[in-house]
């Protein structure tokens, strides 16, 4: 089947974490994880109603507002995106991804009449990309906006992450050497961690102490400028991660992240 033929139905998910919208954001959190997601649909009545995605939770998680709350005592609807943009079985890949560029979205539930009956997300759209195994990395790698030290603070890591609209950002030591990367995923667990385990009253001076040593994931995927984009995917997926990290000489140039691959996938309509 070519890239043209495919469909939403030819590659969403028909096995999507989903919970009712006044279900705990603790309750969630679980439900995504025994997906292995970073998002789960909300519903109200059997109706979709909401989305939530780890990057909700980072954005809302670390503010003064919800600073003294638990998960447990916190609500999928105080953090959910509503009335989420959707799609059909029958639009094609190529416009999917044509949309998740032009309105920065990462996944659309797909609905037949009034019924979930699906959900693409970039991972799904990036999993085509061994249909270019003549793109190089190089054609659509980005540039590194900001590299992240180890003694960076969390609360750094989470503004970059948020001014620069960025997937992944990879950790150097002091020396400039490439050790690890920090995502939204990462963050957005550190601070449901943290919310856990640390009392109310230490939570404004502990948070503005979290560095990125203490959360970041270690050895991050890297690639050639030569390799192709099919590597780059196989890459992420075994490290299960939205990135890799493009290496020429020993010098960091670039990263390639879901990103990349969607656009590419967009750019073939």
């Amino acid at each position: 089947m070519s890239l043209a033929e495919r469909k939403a139905r030819d590659i969403m998910l028909t096995d999507y974490p989903a919970v009712d919208k006044d279900e705990t954001l603790e309750h969630a959190v679980r439900v995504m994880k025994r997906y292995d997601s970073d998002r789960v649909l909300a519903f109200e009545d059997e109706k979709l109603v909401g989305i939530m995605t780890k990057r909700d939770i980072m954005t809302k998680l670390a503010t003064l507002r919800t600073r003294n709350v638990v998960p447990g005592r916190m609500h999928v609807s105080s953090f959910m995106t509503w009335n989420p943009k959707t799609t059909t079985p029958d639009a094609t890949v190529v416009e999917i991804a044509q949309r998740m560029t032009t309105e920065n979205i990462g996944s659309y539930p797909v609905v037949e009449g009034d019924k979930v009956v699906g959900l693409v997300t970039r991972w799904e759209i990036a999993s085509l990309a061994p249909l270019f195994s003549d793109v190089k990395v190089v054609d659509v790698m980005t540039t590194v906006p900001e590299v992240l030290k180890t003694t960076h603070k969390v609360l750094h890591a989470r503004q970059l992450l948020l001014r620069y609209n960025v997937l992944f950002l990879p950790v150097v030591d002091e020396e400039g050497r490439l050790i690890g990367y920090v995502t939204v995923d990462e963050i957005a667990d550190a601070f449901l961690a943290f919310h856990d385990i640390v009392p109310e009253k230490f939570r404004k001076e502990r948070i503005d102490h979290l560095l990125v040593d203490d959360i970041m994931r270690l050895r991050p995927p890297i690639v050639s400028p030569d390799d192709s984009v099919a590597v780059a995917f196989e890459r992420m997926k075994a490290k299960k991660t939205k990135g890799v990290v493009v290496v020429h000489e020993g010098k960091q140039i670039g990263l390639v992240t879901l990103n990349e691959l969607v656009r590419l996938v967009a750019s073939k309509g």
